[in-house]
């Protein structure tokens, strides 16, 4: 049985703040918003011991995209449940690279935190 479930979906962006929004692009997931949205619901999985202990909450994920576009770095920075989160761990860790962010015209590394909700009332169960 596999679970698809509702994830929230708030890329937060640190390290260095452009002052003129022209001069960079941020780091994003080959295809955008709707991409990242497909690749999360059809890999991410709900784990079954949650599911029946009813355990929900947000994990905040942290990682880099480096320059070539790979992620280093992952990590947990704000924790729920230690089965939910190795859960978005491994989630994150089966990502394609992603598109660095670039400013100036040049591939830059930069830290990208995000969350991933596991809400039992908005999944839906495919066979």
């Amino acid at each position: 049985m596999k679970t698809i479930l509702h994830f929230g979906i708030l890329i937060l962006f640190s390290m260095q703040l452009v002052a003129n929004p022209q001069d960079g692009v941020r780091p994003s997931f080959p295809g955008g918003s709707e991409a990242l949205f497909k690749f999360l619901d059809e890999n991410l999985k709900y784990p079954e011991q949650a599911q029946q202990e009813k355990w929900q909450g947000k994990t905040l994920v942290g990682f880099t995209v480096n320059e070539d576009g790979t992620l280093s770095n992952i990590r947990v920075v704000k924790s729920s449940w230690t089965i939910l989160d190795q859960e978005a761990l491994r989630i994150i860790k089966m990502m394609p690279k992603w598109i660095p962010a670039n400013f100036n015209g040049i591939a830059q590394k930069e830290m990208v935190v995000l969350p991933i909700v596991f809400d039992l009332t908005r999944k839906n169960i495919k066979y």
